[in-house]
Order: C-alpha cells, then sequence, then structure tokens
C-alpha cells in the first residue's frame, strides 16, 4: 500500500482492523516519516504484535 503523506498513513493506522496487512503497512510508514520520539512509541507497539513472517518485509 502507496501513502501520500504521514496523516494519510496514520489516518489507516487508527482505522484499519488491527493486526492487518493495511494496518502493518502503515505502521511502518509511519516509523519511517514519524517525528523521532513518536517513531520510538510506535515501534515499540509494533513490534509487540507483529510476527516476522517470511514474507513480511519489515526491517526488524
Amino acid at each position: 500500500m502507496k501513502f501520500e503523506s504521514f496523516e494519510q498513513a496514520l489516518q489507516v493506522c487508527l482505522t484499519s482492523e488491527n493486526g492487518s496487512a493495511e494496518q502493518d503497512a502503515a505502521l511502518v510508514y509511519c516509523m519511517e516519516h514519524a517525528p523521532l520520539e513518536l517513531k520510538k512509541m510506535l515501534e515499540e507497539r509494533y513490534l509487540q504484535h507483529h510476527t516476522h513472517g517470511p514474507d513480511c518485509g519489515c526491517k526488524h
């Protein structure tokens, strides 16, 4: 999924189903484009629920 802005990705984070591929993509985008303090918080939350499957494509 492509995002045009941090705000758009954040909206998807807030409105998509928890644990969905759409939410994961939005979280990754937000982690890469958010202010440093917010990046740390998002990364911690993402890693609490994300399992690194063989095709996840994440950088963690």
